[in-house]
């Protein structure tokens, strides 16, 4: 009996064990964003101002205009071919030019290895420009910004005159 009563509790015991589901890893696809919205002309930080990425990850600038957009993730059942968009970034607040920041810099066709650690992008100061007074929400879209390939800042340029995001630590001139 006290054989039996063994044998059933090891096997319980080896049968729980393999039901335990294993941790999943998360994979990076693309990196973190970071970002601080101000208006053009008073320098003052934009609050609320809405930041879409990639279609469908978005979040609200603070009340000191900063932004942080997570990283895409994936779980350990996508391929390292994963393919994904071009990177867009959108930006939106009523009574304010809307940009839409294509591809700007770091490509996300096709990804060559997936990161378990996320990769981050500050693209600086981010500035906006009021709507004419006369202009209504309906339209709105005509001022609507489309910058494509948006370079990195050479260093006699200015974020607020030229569209460019700040050089990553690390990086000079010549490398960018």
């Amino acid at each position: 009996m006290k054989i039996q009563l063994l044998s059933g509790l090891c096997l319980l015991s080896a049968s729980l064990t393999s039901c335990q589901a294993e941790p999943t890893t998360t994979h990076y696809l693309t990196p973190i964003i970071t970002g601080q919205v101000l208006d053009k002309y008073t320098n003052q930080p934009i609050t609320k101002a809405n930041v879409l990425y990639t279609g469908n990850t978005y979040t609200q600038t603070d009340e000191n205009g900063y932004f942080r957009l997570p990283a895409i993730t994936t779980s350990d059942d996508v391929s390292d071919s994963a393919e994904l968009s071009e990177m867009d970034i959108s930006i939106n607040k009523k009574n304010y030019e809307g940009k839409t920041y294509s591809n700007f810099g770091i490509q996300r066709v096709k990804i060559v290895s997936i990161s378990e650690v996320p990769e981050y992008i500050h693209m600086g100061e981010l500035y906006l420009e009021p709507l004419p007074n006369n202009v209504g929400i309906e339209s709105s879209y005509k001022y609507e910004q489309y910058i494509e390939d948006m370079p990195y800042c050479q260093s006699n340029e200015s974020q607020k005159e030229v569209n460019c995001i700040p050089i990553p630590d690390g990086v000079n001139h010549e490398d960018a």
